[in-house]
């Protein structure tokens, strides 16, 4: 067996998982999704509670079986392990990561799901995935950390032509057209085959 692929899926808000479940989301899905955070995010959008004791990935250093850590849920295109559920230091999580790539049958393509917030605690060891997307909710007001992470991710240099997948911006609420053009014209540089320019509307 060969080690999984990983695609590494930085995300500016937790309504991502809205995206994951989308048509859009199901068709770059993988085997297995994995929130890399050090605090619980997604299981509140997607209504999965999950205990005090949950422990995410870094229940691999335990010897948990991925399988066992994983969360089934039916509008989500693949199982998810989710964030620990208690705040645990990103330093655990980050060592948990290499634990990963053990080649398992069941995990052809992994995704890992790192909010922009906390990549730069995590640092160069993203740099184990092979492909690097970004996912951007344009409806919502952009905080400070969108800069900082695009400085963190300029000084880190995990992107190239090669492993880049583009950036996919998409709007959980109503956008007017104006802002939608704007938006596409700022990605336009970064556009691919996968990822055109322009704006996903998600809203209802």
């Amino acid at each position: 067996m060969v080690p999984p692929r990983i695609t590494c899926l930085f995300h500016s808000s937790p309504s991502v998982a809205k995206l994951l479940i989308s048509d859009a989301g199901h068709a770059f899905a993988s085997d297995l999704l994995v929130e890399c955070s050090p605090a619980p995010a997604l299981g509140f959008t997607l209504n999965l509670e999950t205990p005090a004791t949950y422990p995410g990935i870094a229940g691999l250093f335990g010897g948990a079986d991925i399988g066992s850590l994983a969360n089934a849920t039916d509008p989500l295109p693949a199982p998810i392990v989710l964030a620990p559920g208690a705040a645990t230091a990103p330093g655990v999580i980050r060592a948990a990561l290499p634990l990963l790539r053990k080649p398992d049958a069941r995990q052809i393509h992994i995704m890992l799901l790192v909010p922009m917030s906390v990549a730069r605690s995590f640092g160069a060891e993203l740099s184990l995935a092979d492909r690097f997307s970004v996912a951007w909710d344009v409806s919502e007001f952009p905080h400070e950390e969108l800069l900082e992470f695009a400085q963190w991710l300029g000084r880190e240099r995990l992107l190239d032509r090669s492993n880049f997948d583009g950036v996919l911006a998409y709007a959980t609420e109503p956008v007017d057209a104006a802002h939608s053009q704007r938006i596409a014209a700022l990605l336009a540089p970064l556009a691919t085959p996968e990822r055109p320019a322009g704006v996903l509307a998600l809203a209802s």
